[in-house]
């Protein structure tokens, strides 16, 4: 719910409150038909939105600017010509009088949308685990069938729908688009390598030039496609085992001749004293 709070004239009070009161996400916490000596109250609700009559902005400010700290402003006014007021103040919203149940829904939908995304943003991402799944084998969806990811090899896109292909050569076809289909699986187990092709990583056997073979098979072997060329390597780069870059040492004794070979160029070396050269 979104808790709300008014302050403004009589006629923006009574038709503000009974909007609130109607709308299934707001919840109306307070109102004041003036402004009030003490905004005690508002400080202690906190209210997810005031609403505050541009009338009752002239003069010292302080209070509006402390309420800012938790609530969002949405200013009201009978002209247009106060709208840069709003912007002065740093309002949500800026609504017109008188306040119609359009605009008044509009303006709540917008809060509750930016609410979402603000919190969608800077919430974690779970990480997303399955194990199974089900499909619908028909385009009635009177069967379904229960798919496991192990036994999954890959996706094929076909002209209206998929086909999975399975371990033991089995094969199931379901009406769902392979966007569906890729933003169902978890992104740490299936690579979408082609526009007509997602693979279980853990079938991999082996990958050549930009080609990858799955489950040891060689009739299972797809073509990586260019737009999904980059994410895919460098997703497979992440399990590369590392090749470290050895040291050796050569030691050379009192006045022994050595034959270097430094950048291509073969140099004849004299030591008088024993030395190291590191490679």
């Amino acid at each position: 719910m979104i808790s709300c709070y008014v302050i403004g004239e009589l006629h923006t009070v009574e038709s503000l409150c009974m909007y609130l009161s109607d709308y299934p996400l707001t919840q109306l916490k307070g109102y004041a038909v003036q402004r009030p000596e003490s905004f005690d109250a508002v400080y202690s609700i906190r209210p997810d939105i005031v609403f505050v009559d541009v009338a009752f902005l002239s003069g010292s400010n302080g209070w509006l600017e402390r309420i800012k700290q938790f609530s969002s402003i949405v200013l009201v006014s009978e002209n247009t010509e106060m709208a840069f007021e709003a912007f002065e103040h740093s309002a949500f919203d800026y609504l017109l009088r008188p306040i119609t149940f359009n605009r008044f829904v509009k303006s709540i939908n917008k809060f509750d949308h930016l609410t979402q995304l603000a919190h969608s943003i800077h919430s974690p991402r779970k990480q997303q685990v399955v194990d199974s799944f089900f499909i619908k084998a028909d385009s009635k969806g009177l069967k379904e069938f229960l798919i496991k990811c192990d036994q999954l090899i890959y996706i094929q896109a076909m002209q209206n729908y998929v086909v999975l292909h399975m371990e033991n050569d089995q094969r199931f076809s379901c009406h769902n688009s392979m966007k569906e289909m890729e933003d169902s699986l978890p992104a740490n187990c299936f690579s979408r390598i082609h526009k007509s092709y997602i693979i279980n990583d853990e079938k991999i056997t082996a990958i050549e030039g930009n080609t990858v073979m799955l489950n040891g098979d060689e009739t299972n072997k797809l073509l990586i496609g260019s737009t999904y060329r980059k994410a895919f390597f460098e997703k497979k780069a992440q399990k590369m085992i590392k090749k470290k870059v050895g040291v050796q040492i050569f030691s050379y004794s009192r006045l022994a001749v050595a034959l270097i070979t430094f950048g291509g160029v073969l140099i004849k070396a004299k030591a008088i004293g024993e030395f190291n050269i590191q490679f």
